[in-house]
């Protein structure tokens, strides 16, 4: 296989970067590299490997990414050696494929360009140089930059005059009785139903993450809510005794009320007080991907569906939480189905049910149902092959268990209130699913993309829930963590507002 070294400038950088597999850009932790580029979406544009092919797609960007002066499509384009890219203000990508490219000098290191002259190069087509984009305002991620205020807020009138033309055409439709609306009340009535309103102010109040928020409501994954549950309970004598996961829907739901009960301070995705420390801005997720790649040379396989998941809980490379204890709650699994398991493998033209008995797959989901640590399933009854799929997801690395016990203990130390974990180990089939309808999702791209939490050593616990003195001793305590060398963790925003907390399986970070 050819190498590929990917040239990336911008006024404030610049880097020169061996693309391994895929490599994603923009200007939050969402993307694998970050760039201080006001004109890149949050997760911007991906360059990936298919067998021999490199290819670049964009990710819907508000101001598109450019090849050789086109503006591409949603379709992956191919790439050829000398191929530049534009996207953003300025950032631009140049391409170089073969063995002539061995004398470039690479480095993962940032070098900062403040001081320095940007020089151009001087090949790049004419219509690049001219191309002037739009300042992207899909996240700010928490960065309260006052030139950008005035920008907020004429996003924020159009959103207010977008949502009251609905309204009216609604009220049309549906024949409204303004009389019946009290002012105030941020309700009308619809067919003797309320619908509450939600009211934005242009000048501050409403905060631009809350906007996005509003605007991709429908694209979120499911919650995990109670009414998905199944109570925990052993009946089988040969359970191992080492961990209890007899745990009752009701106690797990007095424990995310407690969680979630309601604070004197402010929360949210960025509460007044809250100081971000270094190590959480991070650059991406270059160095978990970094040390996935090591595990996968070291013979640790990514799961590809619900079977292989199973065949890592009873080789022990994967361990089960509880749903509940007075440390932590798991809000995990809320978009599994109860359809049938199938099985999954990058090339294959159909996704189908798993065979009957006697398959492979099969065979080892059933020998699981029989005894799920002393539980019993049915593989016939729907709602057995949900709980299944939801406790299968409930596993992440043993070597994650005693990092997470120890940060939930302080935090419930301190507060007396216990985590809210959001995800653990995915298989490369969920987060397929996931990424139809959750664009915040981590983005499959072919049999060769490394995803944290298919590694298993990966879990989020939620924030927006927190107020920043929470947040601070949560960030704190990752911090000091990462500078350890133990873990990377990141703080994402937005939708998926959360602690990214991706551990190393060997307990050493990886060669960059």
């Amino acid at each position: 296989m050819e190498k590929v070294v990917l040239q990336i400038e911008s006024s404030y950088e610049s880097r020169s970067i061996t693309l391994e597999d895929e490599l994603s850009i923009g200007r939050t932790n969402l993307a694998d590299i970050m760039f201080e580029d006001v004109g890149l979406s949050r997760l911007n544009t991906t360059i990936f490997r298919e067998d021999d092919e490199v290819l670049v797609v964009d990710e819907g960007s508000s101001n598109g990414t450019f090849l050789n002066g086109e503006k591409l499509g949603r379709e992956p384009k191919i790439l050829f050696d000398g191929d530049q890219l534009s996207l953003g203000s300025d950032t631009r990508i140049k391409v170089s494929i073969g063995d002539h490219i061995d004398s470039i000098d690479e480095t993962s290191n940032k070098t900062s360009l403040k001081n320095q002259k940007v020089i151009r190069d001087s090949t790049a087509p004419a219509t690049v140089q001219k191309y002037q984009p739009n300042i992207d305002l899909d996240d700010p991620d928490g960065e309260n930059e006052t030139p950008m205020l005035l920008i907020f807020a004429g996003g924020s009138v159009f959103l207010i005059i977008f949502l009251a033309l609905i309204a009216i055409l609604a009220a049309s439709y549906f024949g409204v009785d303004n009389r019946q609306t009290k002012r105030g009340s941020k309700s009308i009535r619809v067919s003797n139903k309320t619908i509450p309103l939600r009211v934005i102010d242009p000048l501050g109040a409403q905060k631009q993450e809350d906007l996005n928020e509003l605007v991709q409501y429908f694209e979120v994954q499911d919650e995990v809510e109670a009414d998905d549950l199944a109570d925990t309970k052993s009946t089988i004598n040969t359970a191992p005794k080492t961990e209890n996961f007899n745990v009752s829907v009701a106690y797990w739901k007095s424990q995310r009320a407690l969680a979630l009960e309601k604070r004197n301070s402010p929360t949210g995705n960025d509460p007044p007080g809250t100081k971000v420390p270094r190590e959480l801005r991070g650059d991406g997720v270059i160095k978990q991907k970094a040390k996935i790649r090591e595990m996968k040379r070291e013979g640790y396989v990514l799961p590809m569906d619900f079977a292989d998941l199973a065949v890592k809980r009873k080789a022990k490379q994967l361990v089960e939480l509880p749903m509940a204890t007075p440390y932590w709650v798991l809000e995990v699994g809320g978009s599994s189905t109860k359809g049938d398991f199938t099985s999954f493998n990058f090339g294959d033209d159909i996704k189908a049910p798993v065979a009957p008995p006697g398959s492979n797959d099969y065979n080892i989901l059933a020998a699981l149902a029989t005894n799920f640590s002393g539980t019993q399933y049915s593989m016939l009854n729907p709602d057995h092959r949900r709980q299944m799929k939801i406790r299968l997801l409930r596993m992440f690395h043993p070597r994650a268990k005693p990092i997470l016990e120890q940060l939930a203990k302080a935090y419930f130390a301190k507060f007396n209130r216990p985590l809210r974990v959001t995800s653990l180990s995915r298989s490369m089939q969920y987060q397929i699913g996931l990424n139809k309808f959750n664009p915040n999702s981590f983005h499959v791209r072919g049999r060769g993309s490394l995803l944290p939490h298919t590694s298993g050593c990966a879990f989020d616990l939620a924030r927006k829930h927190m107020t920043a003195e929470e947040q601070n001793f949560m960030m704190n305590m990752l911090a000091n963590m990462e500078r350890q060398g133990i873990l990377d963790a990141l703080r994402e925003g937005n939708l998926n507002a959360c602690f990214h907390v991706f551990i190393y399986d060997d307990g050493v970070p990886p060669k960059m």
